[in-house]
């Protein structure tokens, strides 16, 4: 017997078992997808080890490390940062290159700023007449609240505001 008249044969089995097979390599991505935002996952790197143990201290610390890092415009961006980022740090983990204190990029700075006006709309709802409006700041939320999600030196961790 060939493949075709195996098929034929079997074809709502095959279609079953496809459909399976679909499944769970989609929730096995999902998963994957989840798990590698983790601060428990992105503290593995050596390079990592002290941000994630300050932001676990801080008042953030049930995010994940995606909130905070990654764009939020619309899921292929926030696909293709994770992927151009998770290449970049997966390549300076093995070079073992990565200086000795983290610093966030121009670019990273205003990912995280537009994350913390995303998430804290209300908040400045109050504050602001509208978001996005230049007062003192420049509407730079990490010009006074740097230290928030890992603390104003690489030992000390978050600052707790409960």
């Amino acid at each position: 017997m060939d493949f075709k008249q195996l098929f034929q044969k079997h074809t709502l089995a095959c279609l079953a078992g496809g459909f399976v097979i679909g499944v769970a390599a989609c929730g096995f991505g999902a998963a994957m997808m989840s798990f590698s935002g983790s601060p428990e996952f992105c503290g593995t790197c050596h390079a990592m080890k002290t941000e994630a143990w300050t932001f676990a201290e801080s008042t953030h610390s049930k995010l994940e490390c995606t909130d905070c890092h990654l764009p939020h415009d619309n899921m292929a961006i926030y696909l293709m940062e994770k992927g151009r980022t998770g290449m970049v740090d997966t390549y300076h983990e093995v070079m073992r290159d990565y200086p000795a204190h983290i610093k966030l990029s121009a670019d990273g700075k205003k990912t995280v700023n537009a994350n913390c006006l995303r998430c804290h709309e209300n908040t400045m709802k109050n504050v602001h007449a509208q978001i996005g409006v230049d007062l003192d700041t420049g509407a730079d939320c990490m010009k006074c609240h740097s230290s928030i999600a890992h603390g104003a030196n690489h030992l000390e961790g978050g600052i707790k505001v409960e």
